[in-house]
């Protein structure tokens, strides 16, 4: 009964978006939620891409399935930045989980962007008021996800996008609103797990697929005036994950595993944007993570040959664990990870390409009751 359930569900919302015709054109509303930092450094290290990895607390930004394997409590944090020019312009991403026996996982979480600088805000003839306020947009996203079969994962994300980067009333064109109108947007995904057990060898293997604003939700600049269309991301991808539990190396700790990740991603309704995601990584001992990627993305270079049509990059980093559940004989359930990337930020123009790196840290708590 709660496989039918989920399975009508996604279909009538899969249908639903199907129905919808493409000629309404994402042209570029924030970027910075959909096509910018993203809040794992694990994925970015592992070219941009986790739609089909399960049990990442993170993959919520991905795939909202990944979460229905999660365990226990989880509480996590990430900080990215610069944003090119803007030196002071930052990412803020912190979440939480928890994992109800027999039903699922509740996440809750929130992306933060700001750039920085404060404005000064002064009255109709220019004269300074003395209030300051900090430009900003947040979206906050309630996670629903659950395993509705063995080994089959589904999730959705609801989400309210408030854009704050404005104060009183604007006037473009013919229109005047305040430019922070909220925006409510659904996000669906599912991933399809295959294990094979041995006594040495752990592997499994994943398919996942997510749509993300499965709604086609509009953003308004005014409650008058023709809405502009969030983007609509769509994930297709593979993982594989193979563990080696060798007890001459370590009795509590798992000798080696490797991640292995590719992925297609693609707007439903631009002809730019799309692109191919690729990682690995390798663990040692539950303890050390390296990392490795690479990926690629469609431009849109505005028919001019001094912007790219296409960004190719190569992606790298880390990860530490500090498995305290595992070396205490779950004595005290807890894990705590800590993943690191540092990367040049990838340019969209032929003329320049000597912008600073850019970095992202996320800290993970993991509390296994």
């Amino acid at each position: 009964m709660k496989f039918k359930f989920y399975f009508v569900t996604l279909l009538a919302m899969f249908s639903g978006v199907f129905s919808e015709t493409f000629s309404q054109n994402y042209n570029g509303v924030f970027p910075e939620f959909f096509l910018g930092r993203q809040p794992s450094a694990r994925a970015e290290a592992m070219g941009r891409g986790l739609s089909a990895v399960t049990g990442d607390p993170l993959s919520y930004y991905y795939n909202p399935a990944g979460m229905a394997s999660l365990k226990g409590l989880n509480v996590n944090a990430s900080f990215a930045g610069p944003f090119y020019l803007l030196d002071e312009a930052s990412y803020n991403f912190i979440g939480a989980s928890y994992k109800i026996e027999k039903y699922g996982t509740i996440g809750f979480s929130r992306d933060y962007f700001t750039f920085g600088d404060e404005v000064r805000i002064t009255d109709e003839f220019g004269n300074p008021t003395g209030e300051t306020y900090t430009p900003h947009g947040q979206n906050f996203r309630l996670n629903l996800s659950s395993e509705v079969i063995k080994d089959l994962y589904v999730g959705a994300n609801l989400n309210l996008l408030q854009p704050r980067y404005t104060r009183g009333e604007l006037t473009v064109g013919n229109e005047t609103g305040s430019g922070n109108n909220d925006v409510f947007y659904f996000d669906l995904g599912a991933i399809k797990s295959f294990n094979i057990e041995s006594k040495k060898l752990d592997h499994k293997f994943n398919i996942g697929t997510s749509l993300m604003n499965a709604t086609f939700a509009e953003y308004s600049f005014s409650d008058a005036d023709q809405g502009d269309p969030l983007p609509v991301v769509f994930r297709i991808g593979a993982a594989y994950n193979l563990s080696v539990d060798d007890k001459n190396i370590s009795k509590k700790l798992k000798s080696y595993n490797v991640v292995a990740n590719i992925e297609y991603e693609d707007l439903f309704n631009s002809k730019y944007y799309s692109g191919f995601h690729g990682g690995l990584e390798f663990t040692f001992l539950e303890i050390v993570a390296l990392r490795a990627g690479y990926y690629t993305q469609d431009l849109n270079d505005q028919r001019t040959s001094e912007n790219k049509n296409k960004l190719s990059e190569f992606t790298y980093g880390f990860g530490l664990n500090i498995p305290v559940r595992q070396l205490t004989d779950s004595k005290t359930p807890l894990e705590v990870k800590f993943d690191y990337i540092n990367l040049k930020q990838p340019s969209f123009t032929n003329e320049f390409d000597e912008w600073d790196n850019f970095h992202v840290y996320t800290i993970t708590l993991n509390w296994i009751f």
